[in-house]
């Protein structure tokens, strides 16, 4: 299995909202991570994506910044953010050498994203792009799923995604856990040609993450199941992992 990924195209930027509409509470987020800065501090989101989080802190006066590898993406940010109150640009945040310009007391990283750096270098880029732009006394949060349940699976994985009334997403998962791996492929059904897109991603357990953040200069503040600030127990599926730089 071979570990490349792939940005989203046109189509996938059009339903990535409908294919993550459940499990991710966007008023809890905002309220979340608005209470670890100051009010109109500067923010930045690494894989803005469309501006979920972006759009919605910057209308409460936070000053966005962010950087994600897909013009799609960008382009329904662009979209979302009407009054252009976010500063967003395209680029990859898994490769050395990140500058957005300045030490911010809030960088961010949601919704599995870091699971896109596809080997464990690329995620210690990550996490030291992280260490570069994270001012001093400033918290970095990491939210993604716990691999678990996927880590045990020998055989591929199908499932199906209703989109929309005429829409509807056909999925297949495979998993090498000797590298762990992940390859969903998707296939969306709209009424017009089928369109299949594959995607890569590296998952890691929050141990590991913790791990390869000590190695980037972070220290694991504090840790919890969801944005309301669930207890983080063994049986947890997602985890909101809060981190410091480490002097």
């Amino acid at each position: 299995m071979i570990a490349q990924n792939a940005h989203y195209n046109e189509k996938m930027a059009s339903v990535y909202e409908q294919m993550y509409p459940i499990g991710f509470d966007t008023d809890a987020a905002v309220e979340f991570l608005s209470g670890l800065v100051e009010p109109a501090s500067k923010v930045l989101e690494l894989g803005i994506g469309t501006g979920r989080i972006a759009v919605p802190m910057a209308e409460r006066g936070f000053q966005l910044h962010g950087v994600d590898a897909s013009e799609a993406m960008l382009a329904k940010l662009a979209e979302r953010d009407e009054k252009s109150r976010v500063t967003a640009q395209l680029g990859d945040f898994t490769r050395p050498g990140l500058d957005m310009g300045g030490e911010f007391p809030l960088v961010t990283l949601v919704l599995n994203t870091f699971f896109v750096a596809v080997s464990r270098e690329a995620q210690l880029n990550c996490l030291r792009n992280v260490r570069d732009q994270l001012a001093e006394g400033g918290r970095f949060v990491l939210e993604a799923f716990d691999p678990s349940p996927y880590h045990v699976l020998t055989k591929p994985d199908f499932s199906m995604r209703f989109l929309g009334p005429d829409a509807v997403m056909l999925d297949t998962l495979m998993v090498d856990r000797s590298q762990q791996i992940m390859v969903a492929t998707h296939t969306i059904l709209d009424g017009g040609a089928p369109e299949t897109t594959q995607h890569v991603l590296r998952y890691a357990f929050p141990l590991e993450i913790d791990l390869l953040a000590e190695l980037a200069g972070l220290r694991l503040v504090e840790r919890w199941a969801g944005w309301r600030k669930e207890p983080f127990t063994a049986t947890s599926p997602r985890h909101v992992s809060v981190y410091e730089r480490a002097e």
